[in-house]
């Protein structure tokens, strides 16, 4: 009855109707009775796991109607675990990935230890390795595929769809808890991208009623217009979004116009200030993620015993999830050759947008291509309809936006152990890795007759840094463990935005949703695997997501700050500030961040 009565109020603009229906069809997609996304929802339940009964659900609603978020307690009794006898009971095999081979790096510490001690011997069973995390079928193609083609209409609707979802401050998870709707609510207002016009003095917005005109018309494909502003007419062109111009008609005066988003997330907010909530408090009372639920930590000390380097990159990943337990959901990608493509995005989005480049690489950075596939909720509605008899996970579409990730630094599985491809990482071997930093270069406007030359240039900078560039014509790293483990953190109220929980090769993993909820419980989390929705407006937040990085190989570990700070000048030597804006609007997809300006952003972060 519910979901007939959203259908019914049919807004176009409204949240609630698109994604609780779209999670509808993707239980119905997978065969999944008992996965109601709405009205009397059961709890999921997390693999094998105790389902907790409809009152105990409804015990959490508040007297309007609502739903607040279930408690910790309810959380943790939802994900009580089953017997021994019952979890082996129910254990299944699964099937390894064959489709891209798993580099070695032919240490001891990337493969089991038949020799173990007896210690060991309680540590669940890992499954086998054999697929790739980053085998950068992502990147841009080498003809007509740059961001150059994006139009003003994918940015304005982009925007005005996340701004929607996030500012409105409901998570999907809260809007599946709720179990009313009132037909007559009015929508919230959603914050108005940014008109700028180009005085003498500088960049002056233009009033917001009058920028809500202009975005209407870009966002139903009209880029030559005119308009009547305060008794005057103009002549508006935006063909070009880098040359954007309005021309008062009477005058013949014309200024070059520019588009910047409003704030998604307030930016600059002090929480520190405010007393943390109860379900925060809960949260670190819990712990970290990765000890919860009384997982073994004995793959740690199996797979990295002896490497006191790699030890050490965990202890601090260790550190990190207790400091950030309560407010923050956390995740770990492994890869490895993609390491240079992460780290030139990372130097980009220093310098353009703010990005904290000294503590992690960034996956993606090209917003553009988050148009289509905003979200966990559209990722998982293209894989069902279109990925999932087409490549699955590795499909190229999927991977531009969509990365792959284990729940806990002691994982087992299903498929990869957490520590045990620490060392190796995951890449693939059949691709050219040299032509995909060009393109990579290229799609991030570096000059055409520049690209070459600036990529020998990554290439021995890499080199004497220690990061491993074999396969892009450079030279292995010394120690040949060419692995890296990214640390992602999620805003706890994010989580359903951008990730989903997922069996291998992407399916949806429906006991495991919605993945907040597991998330937030006291479960085990050394089973399971994620996909994430690596957005660059939220990665590059730090209010958002955050993010840590470790490299397997010691040298590149210790020097990568250094890296980091001498990439960023041979990408600073190559542009002006008028160079840079053009870079930031290409790479943003159309529009620019509400607080940017042309000198380096190094400086604001």
């Amino acid at each position: 009855p519910v979901l007939a009565q959203a259908r019914s109020s049919g807004s176009s603009r409204s949240l609630f109707v698109p994604r609780a229906c779209s999670l509808a069809r993707l239980a119905a997609g997978v065969g999944v009775a008992h996965f109601v996304a709405l009205g009397a929802m059961p709890f999921p339940f997390c693999g094998r796991r105790r389902q907790v009964s409809e009152p105990e659900v409804r015990a959490g609603n508040d007297d309007s109607g609502g739903s607040k978020p279930p408690s910790a307690v309810a959380a943790k009794e939802a994900f009580k675990p089953l017997s021994r006898a019952e979890e082996a009971a129910a254990d299944e095999p699964n099937a390894c990935r064959d489709e891209v081979s798993h580099k070695s790096s032919g240490s001891s510490s990337a493969a089991p230890d038949r020799d173990a001690p007896s210690a060991a011997a309680s540590t669940p069973e890992v499954e086998d390795v054999g697929s790739s995390a980053d085998d950068l079928g992502w990147v841009p193609a080498a003809d007509g595929e740059l961001l150059r083609s994006t139009s003003f209409k994918t940015a304005v609707e982009a925007h005005r769809c996340m701004s929607r979802r996030i500012t409105g401050g409901k998570s999907l998870a809260r809007i599946l808890a709720e179990v009313v709707i009132d037909d007559e609510e009015k929508e919230e207002e959603t914050p108005s991208l940014r008109v700028q016009v180009r005085f003498d003095e500088g960049w002056k917005d233009v009033a917001e009623s009058e920028a809500s005109q202009i975005c209407d018309q870009l966002e139903n494909e009209v880029y030559q217009f005119s308009l009547n502003l305060r008794g005057h007419e103009y002549a508006f062109n935006f063909t070009s979004y880098t040359n954007a111009s309005q021309l008062n008609v009477k005058t013949g005066k014309r200024r070059r116009l520019r588009i910047l988003d409003a704030p998604i997330v307030e930016e600059g907010k002090d929480n520190n200030s405010q007393a943390p909530s109860e379900q925060v408090l809960e949260q670190r009372r819990l712990g970290p993620q990765s000890k919860r639920g009384g997982a073994s930590q004995h793959p740690i000390g199996k797979y990295l015993e002896g490497n006191q380097h790699a030890q050490g990159c965990f202890r601090e990943f260790e550190k990190n999830e207790a400091k950030y337990a309560g407010e923050w959901a956390v995740f770990y990608h492994s890869y490895s050759f993609a390491a240079l493509i992460y780290e030139v995005h990372a130097a980009v989005a220093s310098v353009l947008f703010r990005f904290r480049s000294q503590y992690a690489a960034l996956p993606r950075i090209l917003v553009h291509e988050f148009h289509e596939i905003p979200d966990a909720t559209t990722l998982l509605q293209r894989f069902n309809s279109e990925f999932a008899d087409n490549k699955r996970d590795h499909h190229p579409a999927f991977r531009k936006v969509g990365i792959s990730a284990m729940s806990s630094l002691v994982s087992t599985g299903p498929e990869a152990c957490t520590a045990r491809v620490f060392v190796s990482g995951y890449s693939c071997k059949d691709v050219g890795f040299l032509n995909v930093l060009e393109r990579v270069l290229e799609a991030l406007h570096v000059p055409k007759d520049k690209v070459t030359a600036l990529a020998g240039q990554i290439i021995k900078l890499s080199e004497k840094q220690g990061l491993d560039v074999s396969q892009f014509g450079g030279k292995p790293c010394k120690s040949q463990k060419a692995g890296h483990l990214m640390q992602i953190f999620v805003k706890r109220d994010l989580v359903d935005e951008i990730v989903y929980a997922a069996e291998p090769y992407g399916p949806l993993d429906v006991e495991r949703m919605p993945v907040s909820r597991w998330c937030d419980s006291d479960a085990s989390f050394a089973r399971g695997q994620v996909r994430i929705v690596a957005h660059p407006k939220l990665f590059m937040q730090a209010n958002c997501v955050r993010l840590h990085v470790a490299s397997a190989d010691p040298t590149f570990h210790r020097n990568r700050q250094k890296f980091q700070e001498e990439l960023i000048q041979l990408i600073l030597e190559l542009s002006d500030a008028a160079g840079r804006e053009e870079a930031a609007t290409s790479i943003w997809g159309g529009t620019l961040p509400s607080w940017w300006s042309a000198e380096d952003q190094r400086r604001q972060s």
